[in-house]
């Protein structure tokens, strides 16, 4: 019988804590492009602020909920469903900035591509944990989840987002390979991933020209290379202490969105090495903690549900960093709870409030 504990502090706290960091890194990163689009240097942080809110709310209600609720056939088929309904409605809505990723209800924009990442990762947690013994049978586990995952990161890819497309697919063999999946199954299913993914990359010259200019950011500085240059400019200037919060240059419409993809470029110019290594630290405290929670699930969807979540956050906050450093070629994938962007902050409320009701049925 699963004994039910406390919340998770220091899951908790390195949640709460990243979102407050966040809020004031918006602001210190905004301040000047938001004053200059919209005439408020208040602009991107109230959002923001309201955001929070909403996900904070969220978050709460995601813990008073047993996580074992979630793993049941309807809500993990609606999930699905609903998901799959709004990134096709997306794709219908006006494109903004040239790509169709939100669906715009007056004030409001909601991305469903960071809905459709806990949807998945639910019916993955709901399907693994009902067949996890019948793993290896092709045509009643592998092939429904196989055409799931594919429906999902299609529709997500069509936004077009092949990094948040690829980050899907990505938890889901590695999901698989947790629950016993053969290893032929999964070389097989790695491969096809990756003709897959150079095939996509080729077929869109300017993710050629992003590959090229992450093994040469130099060959083409005012271009492909560009974002990357300005931000290692920007770490590279923060040195060890950083120029103190506020005093980035890089955000002085150098560095393209700063408080958005390359918010820890900003970071590591005003708080230095040291800044931008306790961040590293606490997504480190996070999946630490969000590991022993899954670890420690009473059964085998929490276990995956806990996985999942976690590596959700910390694979994204591992690319986002990677780009910020030049390690990684450039993608948009948003540093969770501290990039700008409401649905990302919601999503990500929402889903650690699963993984602390997960710790606390802890067995």
């Amino acid at each position: 019988m699963a004994r039910k504990v406390a919340v998770d502090k220091s899951l908790f706290l390195a949640g709460i804590g990243l979102t407050l960091f966040g809020l004031v890194m918006i602001y210190s990163a905004s301040s000047v492009i938001a004053l200059e689009r919209y005439g408020s240097a208040h602009h991107f942080l109230l959002r923001q602020v309201a955001a929070a809110i909403i996900g904070l709310m969220g978050m709460y209600i995601a813990m008073r909920i047993d996580y074992r609720k979630l793993l049941t056939p309807p809500i993990a088929y609606a999930a699905v469903g609903l998901s799959t309904l709004l990134l096709g409605a997306v794709l219908l809505m006006p494109a903004i900035n040239n790509v169709h990723r939100w669906i715009r209800i007056g004030p409001i924009q909601i991305q469903p591509s960071e809905i459709a990442k806990l949807a998945l990762l639910i019916y993955l947690a709901y399907r693994l944990g009902q067949r996890e013994n019948r793993i290896n049978d092709t045509v009643g586990t592998l092939l429904p989840i196989s055409l799931v995952v594919g429906q999902l990161a299609f529709l997500v890819y069509l936004g077009p987002d092949l990094g948040t497309a690829g980050l899907c697919v990505a938890l889901a063999l590695i999901l698989l390979f947790l629950a016993g999946m053969r290893w032929r199954y999964l070389v097989v299913m790695c491969g096809a991933c990756v003709g897959a993914l150079g095939l996509l990359i080729l077929q869109a010259p300017y993710r050629i020209k992003r590959i090229v200019a992450f093994l040469d950011p130099g060959q083409d500085p005012l271009g492909a290379g560009f974002q990357v240059r300005q931000s290692l400019v920007a770490v590279a200037s923060g040195g060890v202490h950083g120029t103190s919060l506020g005093e980035s240059r890089q955000k002085m419409f150098f560095l393209p969105e700063p408080h958005t993809d390359f918010i820890f470029s900003v970071i590591g110019e005003e708080l230095g090495l040291i800044g931008a290594t306790a961040v590293i630290v606490v997504f480190g405290v996070l999946f630490w903690r969000g590991m022993v929670a899954a670890f420690s699930a009473p059964d085998r969807g929490g276990y995956y549900l806990g996985i999942g979540i976690t590596l959700c956050l910390v694979l994204q906050a591992m690319l986002n960093i990677g780009v910020a450093l030049g390690l990684c070629p450039t993608k948009g994938v948003p540093l969770p709870f501290l990039s700008y962007g409401g649905s990302s902050l919601v999503v990500s409320l929402v889903s650690l409030g699963v993984l602390l009701n997960i710790s606390q049925h802890s067995s």
